[in-house]
């Protein structure tokens, strides 16, 4: 919600305020954090808008009988974090009992460079002994096209039961520290997830 300008709530007290950063700047910042609904009745939300743009994406999904390939894949995985992120990628990696996926994208790169990119994970995920893979690299006209064909689902029902919680990590920790430690103590977390 980096590109909200302005939100119009109702508070619990009744009040119509509107909040934007010169305006009621502390609860336009709680507002943009994820919790509006806490906070009152959001009535009206400005965004500043964008034209549509290709994204190339890069996806692996890896079933395992192996903890310790799991626990390399995802260490390999937080080794490179900061160079996909210098990169231009972004999104969301997830982990449970056995399996483990990856779904990243970047705009306006090609298919070419996100291939030439990810090659190297996939092949060490195709190196590590118990792991069953699936990768594959693919450019979508727009952000929804990517969402949809990752998130969209057959029936009626709408999210999920979880409990989230948040933990930044500095990107010097990542630098510093060994990967695989961080990856063994997120896989002590019963489906973890990141992004």
């Amino acid at each position: 919600m980096d590109n909200v300008l302005e939100i119009t709530i109702v508070t619990a007290d009744g009040n119509h305020v509107v909040a934007n950063p010169y305006r009621n700047e502390d609860l336009f910042w709680a507002l943009r954090g994820g919790g509006g609904g806490t906070w009152g009745i959001v009535t009206s939300v400005t965004y500043k808008t964008h034209p549509s743009t290709p994204l190339s994406s890069a996806s692996l999904l890896a079933n395992s009988t192996n903890p310790n390939s799991t626990q390399n894949l995802l260490a390999e995985i937080i080794r490179l974090t900061p160079s996909l992120v210098e990169q231009g990628y972004g999104g969301y990696g997830s982990g449970f009992t056995g399996q483990f996926q990856l779904a990243v994208l970047s705009p306006n790169v090609t298919a070419e460079q996100t291939q030439a990119t990810f090659l190297p994970l996939f092949e060490f995920a195709a190196s590590q002994p118990g792991l069953s893979v699936e990768n594959s690299t693919m450019v979508y006209q727009d952000f929804w096209s990517w969402y949809d064909s990752l998130f969209a689902t057959s029936s009626d029902q709408v999210g999920i039961t979880s409990e989230i919680s948040s933990w930044l990590l500095p990107k010097n920790i990542i630098q510093t520290d060994k990967p695989g430690d961080l990856a063994a103590e997120l896989l002590k977390v019963s489906g973890f997830g990141f992004l």
